[in-house]
C-alpha cells in the first residue's frame, strides 16, 4: 500500500490519555479444563486488541495469540440456557478456584440490544459469558488467497457466587471493548451527546439490482453484521427509477451518519446526484459518508475500494463490503461534474462512448446471465465492430498532483436530531445446533478460549424482521404491470413528503452542487488555456476515475479514489481485430494499456474533457446508465465526497 492510501488516525474521536488507557485496559486469568489437564491463560484487552497468553505452571508464557482491534466489530454479554453439565470449560476465576468441568458447549440464549440478559434462565449456574465477534484475515493454504473468517471469542466469568455479579464483570469488559472500538471511529460515527454509541445509518436497497437477489443478500449477509456491531439502521426500499435521487434531495438527513446503498453502481449514482441536488449540498457532503454493498452486475466501486486497500474481495464480496460500511473510516473521493445539452449530473465511476457503452447497455437483454453478460456481448460487438466520428478536447492533469490524505473536515454545526420510525433488526430466537455449519478450532490449548467458524453460523445472530424480510409481518412486496416493487408502508410514515414520484430525471432537478470552471457547452474552448484535441474515427472513448469498471475489469490500474485525475482512454478506428481482442482480454489483469501511447490506443490523464460526436446516433453512458446522445463536457471535482474504506 502506498503512502497516499495509508489511513490517518488524526480523525479519531480523541487521543486517549494515560488515565483513559488504564481505565479501559482490562486483564484477567482464565482457566480451561481438558482431559489432558487444565491450562492457565492471561487475557488482556487494550487498544491493540485481545491478547491470549498460555502460561506454564511456573508462570512462563508458552504461546501467545492476538485478535486485532481492527478485526473486532462487537460483543454480547449473555447467559447460557443449558444446564451446568453442558457448559464449556472456559472460566474467569479467582486464583485457586477449581476449573470448570469439561463437556460440550451449550447454545447461548438471546440477548437484548443492551448486550446483556437481565433475567437469569438457569439458577443452577451463575456464570456470565462474553462473546466477541471478529472477522480475521486467514489463508487456507500457501497457494490460496486471503479471506476473512468469522471468529467468536468466548469468555466465561464465574469468579462470584451470583449471576448478577458475574454479569457485572462481563459488562465491564464489554464496556471497555466498546470504548476501545469507538477510539477507532471518526467523530461523525459516534453520538456526541450522552453515552457514546454508534449513530444510525440509512440503508437504501434496490430489489431489482443485478439478478434481483438484493433482499436476500441483505437479510442473510448484511443485517447480521450490523446486528453484531450494534449499528442501528433505517431501511428504505426503492420503488422506481430515480427514487434514490428524490429521497436524497428532499429528506432531512441529519439523523444519519452513513448512506449505505445495497444494489449496483446505478443506485450509488442516484445517491450522489440526489445529494448534489440539494441547496445544502456542501454541508451534507461534509457530514455524511457513503458506502455500497455490491448487488449489481458491474460493482466497479466496491471492487475499486477493496483493491485500493488490499481487502479480500472474490472470496466474499458482500462480507468485505459490509465490514467496510461499519469500519468508521473514510477517504475523500473525487466526483466528476458532467454537463450535457439539457442537464447537469455528477459521476463517480466513468463516462463512455462507443464499444464499452454499447456492451453495457445492449447486453441488458441478457441480464439473466449476471456479470457474464458483458463478456458475451463484448465478443458479439467485437465480431460486429462499429466506429464513431467525433472530436475530443481535453486538459491534461498536473502529473505532480498527489491524492488527498486527510478526510473532509466535519461540519462544526451541531446536527439536529429528529425522531423516526426505525426499521432496525430485532433480536430473535437463536438457531439451534442443527443448523448446517463448519467449525474449525485452534490447537487444543486454545480451543476452549476461542473458536474459528469457517462459514456463516446462525448462532449469535438474529433473524431479520425488517422491511425486507419475506416472512416479516411488517412488509409485503408485489409486482405491478411494470414489475416495480413497492413497500406497503406509505411515504408519510417516515419523514417529510417527497416530490412527485412521476418526476423523471430528464425533466430536471434543481441545479445546485458545485459550479463549473469551464466555458459553456455551446461556447468555444480557449486554445490559450492548454486544450488539446483528438479528432476523427473512434472505436471507443472511455473516461474512468476508479481502478475497476467491474469485478474483473481492472481498467485504470493507476487510478485512486482521490487523485484528482480522469483517465481518458481512446481507441482509434483502424485498429486490427487481434490487437483489439488483446486489449479486451487483458482488461481483467490491468495489462491492456500500452506503456507508451501509439497511433491506435492512447491513455491520457486529464482534469477535464469535452466530447462532440459528429454522428447522430450512438450510446453515451455515465456510471453505466445511458443518457441523451449529444455533446458533453466533464471536469473533476477533487475529494468533494467521502466514502467508507476498510480499517
Amino acid at each position: 500500500m502506498n503512502k497516499s492510501q495509508e489511513r490517518s488516525t488524526d480523525s479519531a474521536i480523541s487521543t486517549p490519555n494515560k488515565a483513559d488507557d488504564d481505565l479501559h485496559n482490562v486483564s484477567d486469568t482464565f482457566y480451561t479444563s481438558q482431559r489432558k489437564g487444565s491450562h492457565v491463560f492471561r487475557v488482556r484487552l487494550d487498544a491493540t486488541g485481545f491478547t491470549l497468553q498460555r502460561e506454564s505452571p511456573s508462570g512462563v508464557i508458552i504461546k501467545e495469540q492476538k485478535v486485532k482491534i481492527c478485526d473486532i466489530i462487537g460483543a454480547r454479554c449473555m447467559r447460557m440456557k443449558k444446564s451446568p453439565r453442558n457448559l464449556a470449560g472456559c472460566a474467569c476465576v479467582n486464583p485457586g478456584t477449581p476449573a470448570a468441568g469439561s463437556g460440550r458447549k451449550g447454545t447461548p440464549s438471546k440477548c437484548s440490544m443492551a448486550s446483556k440478559e437481565e433475567n437469569a434462565t438457569d439458577v443452577g449456574d451463575g456464570s456470565a459469558y462474553l462473546y466477541l465477534f471478529a472477522y480475521v484475515l486467514k489463508k487456507k493454504s500457501l497457494r490460496s488467497s486471503l479471506h476473512r473468517e468469522r471468529t467468536v471469542l468466548t469468555l466465561r466469568f464465574r469468579s462470584f457466587d451470583t449471576f448478577e455479579d458475574n454479569m457485572r464483570e462481563a459488562d465491564r469488559w464489554y464496556r471497555a471493548l466498546r470504548w476501545q472500538l469507538h477510539q477507532t471511529l471518526e467523530p461523525i460515527f459516534v453520538e456526541s451527546m450522552g453515552e457514546p454509541r454508534r449513530r444510525r445509518i440509512l440503508v437504501l436497497l434496490n430489489p431489482k439490482s443485478g439478478s434481483g437477489n438484493a433482499r436476500e443478500v441483505f437479510n442473510t449477509s448484511v443485517a447480521p453484521i450490523l446486528n453484531e456491531a450494534e449499528v442501528p439502521y433505517d431501511l428504505f426500499v426503492t420503488k422506481h427509477s430515480n427514487y434514490a435521487i428524490e429521497f436524497m434531495s428532499t429528506r432531512r438527513l441529519d439523523e444519519w451518519c452513513t448512506i449505505l446503498a445495497v444494489g449496483g453502481d446505478g443506485l450509488f449514482h442516484e445517491v450522489i446526484n440526489g445529494l448534489l441536488c440539494r441547496a445544502d449540498w456542501a454541508q451534507v457532503m461534509d457530514s455524511l459518508a457513503l458506502a455500497i454493498i455490491p448487488c449489481g452486475s458491474g460493482n466497479g466501486l466496491a471492487r475499486s475500494i477493496a483493491h485500493g486497500y488490499n481487502e479480500p474481495y472474490f472470496s466474499n464480496p458482500v462480507l468485505g463490503a459490509a465490514l467496510t460500511a461499519i469500519s468508521g473510516r473514510t477517504s475523500p473521493m473525487d466526483v466528476v461534474r458532467v454537463e450535457a445539452k439539457n442537464r447537469v449530473m455528477f459521476s463517480f465511476l466513468s463516462i463512455g462512448w462507443g464499444l464499452i457503452s454499447d456492451v453495457d447497455i445492449e447486453s441488458e437483454c441478457i441480464r439473466m446471465f449476471g456479470y457474464q453478460r458483458f463478456t458475451i456481448w463484448t465478443l458479439y460487438r467485437w465480431a460486429n465492430l462499429r466506429t464513431y466520428n467525433g472530436k475530443i478536447s481535453y486538459l491534461l492533469a498536473d502529473e505532480a498532483e498527489e491524492p488527498l490524505e486527510t478526510p473532509l473536515l466535519q461540519s462544526e454545526q451541531m446536527r439536529k436530531m429528529q425522531s423516526s420510525r426505525s426499521c432496525t433488526m430485532h433480536i430473535d430466537k437463536l438457531s439451534n445446533a442443527s443448523n448446517h455449519r463448519s467449525m474449525e478450532f485452534l490447537p487444543q490449548e486454545f480451543e476452549d478460549v476461542i473458536s474459528l467458524e469457517t462459514s456463516i453460523n446462525q448462532s449469535f445472530r438474529s433473524r431479520c424482521d425488517s422491511w425486507l424480510s419475506g416472512g416479516s409481518r411488517r412488509s409485503c412486496y408485489y409486482s405491478i404491470s411494470e414489475s416495480i416493487y413497492h413497500s406497503v408502508a406509505d411515504d408519510s410514515e417516515f419523514t417529510e413528503p417527497s416530490i412527485s414520484t412521476g418526476t423523471k430525471l430528464e425533466q430536471g432537478y434543481p441545479n445546485f452542487g458545485p459550479g463549473s470552471s469551464l466555458p459553456g457547452l455551446d461556447e468555444p474552448l480557449p486554445e490559450a488555456a492548454g486544450w488539446l484535441v483528438e479528432e476523427g474515427e473512434f472505436i471507443m472513448m472511455h473516461a474512468i476515475y476508479q481502478s475497476h469498471l467491474g469485478i474483473d475489469c481492472h481498467f485504470a490500474p493507476k487510478a485512486q479514489l482521490n487523485d484528482g485525475k480522469i483517465f481518458l482512454v481512446l481507441i482509434r478506428g483502424g485498429i486490427s481485430r487481434p490487437h483489439l481482442l488483446s486489449f479486451l482480454y487483458n482488461m481483467s489483469t490491468g495489462s491492456h494499456l500500452p506503456e507508451k501511447n501509439n497511433q491506435y490506443i492512447k491513455v491520457l490523464q486529464v482534469r477535464a474533457f469535452r466530447l462532440e460526436p459528429y454522428d447522430n446516433h450512438g450510446i453515451i453512458t455515465v456510471d453505466g446508465e445511458q443518457i441523451e446522445f449529444g455533446p458533453l463536457q466533464a471536469e473533476i471535482l477533487p475529494g468533494i465526497s467521502r466514502v467508507m474504506i476498510p480499517k
